[in-house]
């Protein structure tokens, strides 16, 4: 039998900050947005925040009615990479097959490592104890069979413990939790499961596979296996390497047309392509992710026939898919992202443009880049980005700034 263990930082954001400003320990503390305006939200909170109710994806002005004396602090992206990155070395130092999951998760394969440094739990520890002593932060460690139940063990007990669930604990302590606990189920397919009278994980593990697919379809396969505990996934080691390439926005206020809209997908397209061409990469996958005003999330991604790293085909390709999926409903976050990315090759193949159209474009693209380099990237502006001045809202993040920030693809981590 494998021994899997997953590691999550507590309150990694919060965490850095007050192991970095010791000030902070024991207040309340949340990294965020901006205070003084009420706008954006928080990231992570403290679990001293926490107990005022405080979560991750609060609006600002929502925490600050909780706890007026909230700490709020704004972001430091390069503090976390580093902090992650020496977890992350710490982790290699018991075993090489360790996969990042995110900014702070990560699995280890420790199958074989007894001899060194003892059992599951021994091993998870002393993960611990060193992430303490070394960084001053806490991690809790799941210790299991299998990648989804280390995952969800590390769930149970937080902050800074060791669990353990194994294959004959999943009845036990699994098959009770509610639906939602279950790694793979948000918010719409919970209400789905509870439209057909499944409340619990152990609801879904008994009821019968040709029903679950019959009326989910293939993520249905997948969850009901999760369910009983079967995940055969292997850990597998890789590095931070570029998977994808975005940016979103939070709005100051909700977005209520199309054309605001497009306006904001338009300034995110923007960013995304300018990085796309620092990299020298070209994409064939368009991603969006549409939040709505009560939270709920949604993201499409559809992929191209070709590959791309122009605004113009980003824009277009983006609109497509909030044109197809947008109910009408207010937005507080937008959200554009390319994946399937490849180094810019010699040769271009047939876009959606035509070739005098697409080499219009390239020089407006290049252009539009050599001046804001110069100059900042205020400098210059697009014509349709003047009406509702969305362009004001969008920060063009570095790669150190992009891993922790993307919040609509947590890692590439696979289950």
């Amino acid at each position: 039998m494998r021994t899997i263990l997953h590691v999550d930082l507590n309150a990694f954001y919060a965490s850095v900050e007050q192991a970095k400003n010791p000030e902070l320990k024991g207040k309340p503390t949340a990294v965020g947005g901006d205070k003084d305006k009420r706008n954006g939200i928080i990231l992570t909170a403290s679990y001293e925040a926490r107990k005022y109710g405080i979560k991750t994806g609060m609006t600002i002005g929502e925490a600050l009615n909780l706890c007026p004396f909230l700490i709020l602090v704004r972001p430091k992206f390069r503090n976390y990479v580093e902090y992650s990155d020496r977890v992350m070395d710490i982790l290699k130092s018991f075993t090489p097959d360790v996969e990042i999951f995110s900014i702070d998760e990560a699995w280890l394969d420790v199958t074989g490592c007894e001899r060194l440094f003892g059992d599951g739990v021994t091993i998870a520890n002393k993960i611990r104890e060193r992430i303490k002593k070394e960084l001053d932060i806490t991690a809790s460690v799941g210790v299991s069979y299998c990648k989804l139940m280390a995952k969800m063990a590390s769930d149970l007990r937080k902050p800074d413990a060791t669990n353990v669930v194994m294959q004959d604990d999943v009845k036990r302590i699994i098959w009770p939790l509610p639906i939602q606990d279950l790694f793979g189920v948000g918010r719409r397919l919970k209400k789905r499961f509870n439209d057909i009278g499944i409340f619990t994980i152990g609801d879904l593990a008994n009821t019968p596979l040709i029903l679950v697919e019959n009326k989910f379809g293939k993520i249905g396969r997948y969850l009901w296996h999760f369910a009983n505990g079967i995940d055969n996934s292997k850990v597998t080691a890789h590095g931070r390497g570029v998977k994808g390439i975005g940016n979103s926005i939070t709005t100051s206020r909700n977005v209520l047309t199309f054309d605001e809209a497009s306006e904001v997908l338009m300034a995110l397209s923007e960013s995304v392509g300018k990085r796309l061409r620092e990299h020298e990469f070209e994409a064939s996958v368009v991603e969006i992710v549409i939040r709505y005003s009560d939270f709920s999330t949604i993201v499409r991604q559809r992929k191209l026939k070709f590959y791309t790293d122009l605004t113009k085909e980003i824009h277009k390709e983006a609109l497509k898919l909030f044109e197809e999926h947008w109910n009408g409903s207010p937005l507080r976050l937008l959200g554009v992202r390319v994946t399937g990315l490849r180094p810019v090759e010699g040769f271009r193949q047939i876009s959606i443009f035509d070739d005098k159209l697409r080499a219009k474009y390239e020089k407006i693209d290049k252009c539009v880049d050599t001046i804001r380099e110069k100059f900042g990237y205020s400098s210059v502006v697009r014509g349709s980005l003047l009406i509702n001045q969305s362009h004001k809202n969008i920060k063009i993040v570095s790669d150190e700034e992009w891993v922790p920030m993307n919040p609509f693809n947590k890692g590439g981590g696979q289950i």
